[in-house]
């Protein structure tokens, strides 16, 4: 497995740096910029893609090998999946107002906003305790 990693980042890498000389030294447009910007863009995501499957085949292969390290992880996760809910809950779906009309500003997007802002808010304060209470108890040993 580390292997076959390592043969992928190589290969990776050396597609990269292709795109990257082609790039810089190929042909340029009327207007001075580069001939290929559209192939960097699309080759930049296809590595986020890549990126994003592996974060999420990896872990799983790992809680699949080892299933006692995974119960840890899963309650994070499942605490996470309850923020989000919590979140929602209170997000609210009143339309704002605006002086010109927004097609953005229905209840369906502005309740997954008021979700994301909320849940941020939650685990912002969280840190911030965890933080208080991290120095306080360091005070007291």
């Amino acid at each position: 497995m580390n292997k076959f990693i390592r043969i992928l980042g190589i290969v990776l890498l050396g597609v990269s740096a292709v795109f990257g000389i082609i790039f810089y030294a190929g042909p340029e447009t009327a207007g001075g910029a580069p001939t290929f910007t559209n192939t960097i863009l699309l080759w930049a995501g296809i590595l986020a893609g890549i990126a994003a499957v592996l974060a999420l085949i990896f872990p799983l292969i790992e809680m699949v090998m080892h299933p006692k390290k995974a119960r840890g992880s899963l309650i994070g996760i499942l605490v996470l999946v309850l923020l989000g809910l919590i979140g929602y809950a209170l997000a609210s779906t009143e339309p704002l107002t605006f002086t010109k009309p927004d097609p953005n500003n229905v209840p369906s997007i502005l309740k997954l906003s008021g979700m994301g802002i909320i849940t941020m808010y939650i685990l912002v304060g969280l840190g911030i305790l965890s933080i208080i209470f991290t120095e306080i108890g360091k005070a007291f040993k």
